[in-house]
């Protein structure tokens, strides 16, 4: 009998382990879902010359020769994707801390061997310069061009806004605009009822051709389009002033002034004279005494002492950067305070450029950006 349960159980296991080699045997493998490349984010967009790109997404490794937009995607937190700058950036912009990364050179010595070196996706650049001959040595190489300038006032927000969506930072790009638009609304509703025979004629020009040439070099706030014209000459009519000259810019032209003689000047005779230039002043100055020296040098080398402006020291000494580019809502405001005192004594721009630096841009507030001879403090 015992034989028999053993039996019968060696039949029962053996039946078992053949169906389960049986089942092994005719189970076919679970299906694998077919894996499908991954295809990359792009956007398609137009530079400021109307020209159209398709860019894969995201933007790692990018050159900027332009030193406004450097600032500008500093301004949106973009860092470490800028792996090099050009423009005089690491002279007139110190403080966006890209000294530690290489400098192609200037718009017109720009070095290709170096950023074919570095083998960027895009290369950022003005609309007027350097020539297409940036195009022609970095397009055969995959590296595209994108030309925008970040600093005239017509396409100032517009191309802040294209950076937010190139580097995903288009929260951070609303609302910097915002707080900018609220600076500019300011000023607008301060000046706007000044009546026509109260308002002040200004010339802005160059300080730097003024003081080593005596040559006088024009910002016009018009172009031969009828847009806006330049940054430093838009800024009189921003700030509640009548342009003292008639000339209109062509923004093909590598420069963003018009040499005029001194007979225009002093027939065209300013109430105000705004001075510009990127060499005098900026972030790393700590007194005035280069700007009290170059003042006393205009008085005695040119006409200024023949001018309206002159006999009454309107004359006002902005750097570039705070009135012509990137800054230029700020110092609009001071330039509108300078004329008009009386409608803007409750307003301080230094206050907004201590903002501008130390939240914006993530660092410590200084440097001195405007002088007049009538007040240093």
């Amino acid at each position: 009998m015992k034989n028999y349960i053993k039996l019968l159980f060696a039949c029962v296991l053996l039946l078992g382990i053949g169906t389960a080699c049986s089942n092994a045997a005719t189970t076919q493998p679970a299906a694998v879902a077919e894996e499908k490349p991954e295809v990359p984010e792009t956007i398609t967009f137009e530079d400021s010359t109307g020209k159209e790109f398709t860019l894969e997404l995201p933007l790692e490794r990018v050159v900027v020769i332009n030193r406004n937009t450097a600032e500008a995607l500093k301004v949106l937190g973009v860092d470490k994707e800028i792996i090099a700058t050009g423009d005089t950036t690491l002279e007139n912009n110190p403080y966006l801390g890209f000294e530690d990364r290489p400098d192609v050179g200037k718009t017109n010595e720009i070095n290709f061997e170096s950023i074919l070196s570095l083998n960027p996706q895009v290369v950022f650049t003005f609309t007027n310069r350097p020539d297409s001959t940036l195009e022609e040595k970095l397009e055969p190489a995959g590296i595209q061009v994108v030309r925008i300038n970040n600093y005239l006032p017509e396409s100032m927000d517009e191309e802040l806004q294209l950076l937010g969506k190139l580097f995903g930072k288009e929260e951070k790009a609303a609302e910097f605009l915002t707080w900018k638009h609220g600076i500019e609304e300011l000023l607008e509703k301060r000046v706007a009822d000044i009546p026509d025979d109260e308002k002040k004629t200004v010339m802005a020009l160059s300080v730097g051709a003024l003081n080593s040439q005596g040559a006088y070099q024009v910002f016009p706030s018009q172009s031969l389009d009828g847009k806006p014209g330049v940054g430093e000459g838009v800024a009189t009519l921003l700030a509640g002033g009548i342009d003292a000259a008639d000339l209109q810019w062509d923004p093909s032209e590598a420069s963003t002034t018009i040499r005029v003689d001194e007979e225009y000047v002093l027939e065209r005779n300013p109430e105000v004279l705004t001075l510009h230039g990127t060499w005098l002043g900026g972030y790393e100055t700590t007194d005035f005494t280069e700007y009290e020296e170059v003042y006393q040098h205009l008085l005695n080398t040119t006409s200024i002492p023949k001018l309206s402006a002159g006999k009454t020291e309107d004359v006002y000494i902005f750097h570039t950067n705070i009135i012509g580019s990137d800054k230029r809502f700020i110092g609009t405001l001071q330039l509108a305070k300078y004329l008009y005192p009386e409608r803007f004594e409750d307003i301080d721009p230094d206050a907004y450029l201590k903002e501008y630096f130390e939240k914006w841009l993530g660092v410590e507030n200084q440097g001195i950006w405007y002088y007049t001879p009538t007040e240093k403090d």
